[in-house]
């Protein structure tokens, strides 16, 4: 059962930034095939960091309180102990260029991110789908959630335009 949570009414609140509106998709549900961009997807690299922060934190710009890129790179150093994350962890360029990212823990994409520059151009469906088809095509999940910040205007509309549902599985 899905519990469905109206959030398109949502007042920034300086005391909690961080609600977030969990959004899922159910295997059955999952029709989406990669586009046609051809971009070279790589594993995670210890070695690139501060690119893969600095997109974080550019991605984020939007957030209240912001994050400073030093935090960042501790949070992800942090994570990159994790073997989830080391499994799960890719990032998509084009050229020499990082358009974005994405990971996930289980069932759960944990992160996704695309350089604003490149949003709104089919990237972020791109990642998004090739996230759901990973999870899909590795285990037998009945669905797929994530969490976006409430205060993630953009993020908040592109996951209902994939056809990602509000609320939260019970």
């Amino acid at each position: 059962m899905v519990l469905v949570i109206n959030t398109t009414g949502y007042i920034f609140d300086p005391d909690n930034p961080w609600i977030c509106q969990e959004f899922i998709l159910y295997r059955k549900d999952f029709d989406k095939k990669l586009n046609e961009l051809i971009l070279i997807e790589n594993m995670f690299d210890i070695g690139l960091i501060k690119d893969y922060c600095m997109l974080l934190n550019n991605a984020f710009s939007f957030q209240v309180p912001s994050s400073n890129l030093d935090d960042t790179i501790k949070y992800m150093h942090d994570l990159s102990r994790k073997r989830y994350f080391i499994d799960s962890f890719k990032s998509f360029w084009k050229a020499n260029e990082l358009i974005g990212l994405y990971w996930f823990n289980g069932n759960i994409v944990d992160k996704l991110v695309v350089k604003p520059d490149y949003q709104r151009l089919g990237y972020g469906t791109y990642l998004l789908t090739h996230a759901f088809n990973n999870i899909f095509s590795n285990s037998d999940y009945e669905y797929v959630s994530l969490s976006c910040m409430l205060q993630n205007k953009n993020g908040l509309a592109f996951y209902r335009m994939y056809g990602l549902v509000e609320g939260i599985v019970e």
